[in-house]
């Protein structure tokens, strides 16, 4: 059996390592808290490389990084440690695959589907620090590294993170109780592209075995939901009579990933609808888990 190495212990690592534990042997680590990769020198480039030789690694999974931070801790979770796993994978044999992030398209300007063909808008330091790790994956892919960026979209599962924008209206509907309400959202319009978290790991794993790869990847569902209408299903679910106020904040109005690709690629597309999506975030676990996806039933 392969060996995948699974490089980040957070949401998305750990999924991942479960979702790949039927087709593969499994190892997670985490590399900001293991005593030598840490470093992220010429001891830890020896010691990742050791470790990859030792279990006859086929696949090493990037699901490392922060949300938040400093400027400096952003980058360097997010782009000074890709340039050296980059670097620490050179001439190994070992494919690569790099979780990457929607954020990095900015403002498309545009309601059409993002393809990974879109023009890189990336504002602010997250989605910056984050395009700074893909473009460093793409420079390594093309010295000869079998490398992949897959552009994850906006992620849906439980627990949900705290930083979600779903995390505030559930916990803001909750306290309305039963008697029901009203709850702030910035902009209702704001349309995105949501994927379940088991849809992400499964995609992952997917993608990890296929046997040519772009550089590029959407993992998306190719559906757009709105805040507004995100909140209100969320209610509907709870059982709340509650309205969505706006504030009048606008921002970036729509990101919705094109998925063609990622079908051409693993033979199947992530599914999202609002039932679904409300469903999951209301019952947690006890939800069915995953929003399934296939050419069939998009």
């Amino acid at each position: 059996m392969s060996h995948l190495l699974v490089l980040g212990d957070g949401w998305v690592g750990r999924a991942t390592a479960r979702a790949a534990a039927n087709s593969y042997a499994v190892s997670v680590i985490d590399p900001p808290l293991h005593p030598v990769l840490c470093n992220r020198d010429s001891s830890a480039v020896y010691t990742l490389r050791e470790l990859l030789a030792q279990n006859n690694t086929t696949t090493v999974i990037n699901a490392c990084g922060r949300l938040r931070g400093t400027d400096a801790e952003l980058a360097e979770a997010n782009a000074e440690f890709v340039i050296w796993l980059c670097t620490a994978l050179d001439a190994t044999g070992v494919r690569l695959i790099h979780v990457g992030s929607a954020a990095e398209y900015g403002d498309p300007h545009t309601e059409a589907l993002v393809s990974e063909r879109s023009p890189q808008r990336a504002v602010g330091p997250y989605a910056q620090s984050k395009a700074a790790g893909t473009e460093a994956v793409l420079r390594a892919r093309s010295e000869g590294l079998d490398a992949c960026v897959v552009r994850v979209f906006n992620i849906v599962g439980y627990p949900i993170p705290a930083v979600s924008p779903i995390h505030q209206w559930l916990t803001d509907l909750q306290a309305l109780g039963p008697s029901g309400g009203s709850i702030d959202v910035w902009w209702p319009p704001t349309t995105r592209d949501f994927v379940m978290i088991e849809d992400v790991a499964r995609a992952l794993v997917d993608i990890a075995s296929a046997v040519e790869l772009p550089a590029l990847l959407n993992l998306c569902s190719g559906t757009g939901l709105g805040y507004g209408a995100i909140a209100e299903s969320i209610a509907a679910e709870l059982g709340i009579a509650a309205t969505v106020n706006s504030l009048d904040k606008p921002g970036i109005e729509t990101v919705v990933g094109d998925p063609t690709l990622l079908e051409q690629t693993i033979g199947w597309v992530p599914a999202m609808t609002l039932n679904s999506l409300a469903v999951r975030v209301v019952r947690g676990e006890s939800a069915p888990p995953s929003g399934g996806g296939s050419p069939a039933n998009r």
